[in-house]
This record gives C-alpha cells, sequence and structure tokens, in this order.
C-alpha cells in the first residue's frame, strides 16, 4: 500500500479538508462548519468568503460523516402502495418541498405488503434516513401495535389514528358526497358504487360520503349490492358485470378509484352499452388516465403534488423540534367529462 503523504500541517497534501479551507481563510474549523451547514448564524460576509473558498478549493464535504455525528441524514422516504402514476404525483410534491428544506427524497414501494412497510420503518428507526412519508398504510392496526416504536412520519392522503402523528388528507367523505350528488343531480335515482378494499379508512369513507348522499335524497343506498375489492380495473369489469344482471340495473355507477371506473366502462362498452348515456360513471382522484382515457371520465379531483408539498414540509417541521405540527385537509374538487350526463328516459 502506497504511504499517503504528510503536508507541514499534518494533513494528506491531495485531499482538501475543512481544516485546509479554514486555514486558507483564517478562520477556524467551526466556522467554515457552520456556514455550509447552518449559513443563517454567520455575516453575509463570512458566508461569501467561505463559499469562494471551497469552489476554489474544491472542497468536497464528507456527508455520511456529518451525518454520523449529527445523528441526521438529510434523508426522507416517501413510502408508496404502488409505482402508479397517482403515487408519483405525490412523490413530486414531496421532492419539491425537500428541496425547499434541505432534504433528499427516496421513494420505496410496499406492494400493499406489510412487511415492506415495516422494514422501511425500521430503516429509519436505525438512522439510515431521518423520516417518513407513509402515503397509505398496508395495515393501520399493526402500526398501532408498534405505537411506541414508530419513527419520525407524516401520514399522506389518509389520517393513520390511534399513533399520534401528523396527516396531510383529503376529505374523502366530502368527495365522495359531492361524486354522488353529481348523478342524482342529473337526474339518476339507480345508482351503484363499487367500493376500495373494505380495510381502508380511504375507501371506508368514500363509501360512508355515497351513503350519506344517498340516504339524504331519499334514496336506498342498498338497492344494489356494494361490490368491494382492491383499487383495480379488474375489480371495475367484474363488479359492472354483476350489477348488469340486477333488475332494474343501474343507471349511474360511482367507483371507489379511476382504475375502477376504467374497468366499469370496459364492459359497458364490451356489452354495448354509451357510457354517459346508457349508464353514467364517476371515479375519484383524476388519475392522469382520467383526462386521456376515451371517454374522458368524470371524477373528483384530488391535488396530489400539493398533498406531497405539504407533508413534506410537515415532516420537516417535525424533524426541526416543531411540537405544534397541525393536519392539513386539502379540498377535493369536481372534473366533469364525458362520462356523465342526464339519465336517459325509457
Amino acid at each position: 500500500m502506497a504511504n499517503s503523504k504528510k503536508g507541514s500541517d499534518g494533513q494528506n497534501d491531495g485531499v482538501v479538508t475543512i481544516k485546509k479551507v479554514a486555514k486558507a481563510l483564517d478562520l477556524s474549523p467551526s466556522t467554515v462548519s457552520r456556514a455550509l451547514s447552518r449559513p443563517e448564524l454567520l455575516s453575509e460576509e463570512t458566508r461569501n468568503r467561505v463559499l469562494e473558498a471551497v469552489a476554489e478549493l474544491d472542497y468536497q464535504p464528507n456527508l455520511i460523516a456529518r451525518g454520523l455525528r449529527l445523528k441526521k441524514t438529510g434523508l426522507l422516504f416517501v413510502i408508496v402502495p404502488t409505482l402508479s402514476p397517482f403515487f408519483l404525483d405525490v412523490f413530486r410534491g414531496v421532492e419539491r418541498a425537500a428541496r425547499e428544506t434541505g432534504y433528499n427524497v427516496l421513494m420505496g414501494h410496499t406492494e400493499r405488503n406489510i412487511n415492506r412497510e415495516l422494514l422501511f420503518l425500521d430503516q429509519v428507526s436505525s438512522q439510515r434516513a431521518d423520516g417518513i412519508i407513509l402515503v397509505t398504510s398496508s395495515n393501520q392496526e399493526y402500526l398501532r401495535t408498534r405505537q411506541k416504536r414508530i419513527p419520525p412520519l407524516v401520514a399522506a392522503l389518509e389520517e393513520v389514528s390511534g399513533i399520534g402523528v401528523p396527516s396531510a388528507s383529503v376529505d374523502h367523505f366530502k368527495g365522495a358526497v359531492s361524486a354522488t350528488n353529481h348523478l342524482l343531480a342529473l337526474g339518476h335515482k339507480l345508482v351503484a358504487h363499487i367500493a376500495g378494499p373494505d380495510s381502508q379508512s380511504i375507501a371506508q369513507h368514500r363509501k360512508a360520503g355515497f351513503r350519506a348522499a344517498m340516504e339524504e335524497a331519499g334514496l336506498d343506498p342498498d338497492t344494489f349490492p356494494m361490490i368491494s375489492g382492491d383499487y383495480s380495473t379488474g375489480l371495475g369489469e367484474a363488479a359492472m358485470e354483476a350489477l348488469l344482471t340486477c333488475h332494474p340495473a343501474p343507471t349511474a355507477v360511482f367507483a371507489g378509484n379511476d382504475e375502477i371506473a376504467v374497468g366499469a366502462i370496459r364492459t359497458l362498452k364490451r356489452v354495448g352499452l354509451q357510457v354517459g348515456k346508457d349508464v353514467s360513471v364517476i371515479g375519484f382522484d383524476d388519475q392522469r388516465i382520467a383526462s386521456l382515457y376515451e371517454p374522458a371520465l368524470t371524477t373528483v379531483k384530488v391535488p396530489t403534488e400539493e398533498l406531497g408539498y405539504q407533508s413534506a414540509l410537515m415532516l420537516a417541521r417535525r424533524l426541526q423540534g416543531d411540537p405544534d405540527v397541525q393536519d392539513v385537509v386539502l379540498p377535493t374538487s369536481l372534473a366533469v367529462r364525458s362520462t356523465t350526463g342526464p339519465v336517459r328516459r325509457s
């Protein structure tokens, strides 16, 4: 092994260290360190001197060593159930906030597997990252059993009750009421709901909103079987096939998300029914496929990027020691397109 050549100050000549930068400026190493990590503590003149010297000497901070020393990594995990465009939009918002607050972001996806979710939580607890933005949990009940071992965490899209973590979410109940009322205003009385997973709070809130709107209108929300399952086109296709065997069949369907809605539309088209005329369909989320699909899907718009942005800001505040991070609830809105229309009079 070749011997490293030492300079008169006892450091490797080929390596620019923080001590060399400090010596060149006639400053202490701690002042140079503050200029790089806490610049707001120093005067503008000192900050500029340090930054110019760092650039001229090509100093590269040892971020790993700094993280070990400060017990911070500057890294956030965003944990999503799938890599759909919907969750990528959430990630885009997280990245924007992370840039503003000095963090870097990595994404992991759980495939709705609680064991993968717990693995990411354990990595943060082991100081491989500073905190987590959890975009829907695979199993909230299991999280509650680990309450005392939950690392810094913010829940996005849905709240996680019982573990005392802040959340950035939307009002799924109100969004579902709005979707159902849109169909009712078009004259539909035979309205069915295809729901997301029974175990997920988002699906429960959307189902409750549908039921509330139907009951408020004096209609029975149980006129049709309420079929539920995963958020997939496959569920939408199978559920729509089942609903079409009812007598009478529904004239409108509120789907638990856009993918379910697309599946329902596929079945309607396959049997020769006109979507938006024979049967109206409305989704939830306003994923990118909603406006690109033919016919363009009427849906409830969720502000996905803003959800990610607000979640990351909340997590940054938690990590900075703010004890009063409040929940954020963002509004939804209706995106009315081609898949809903007035009830067809026989």
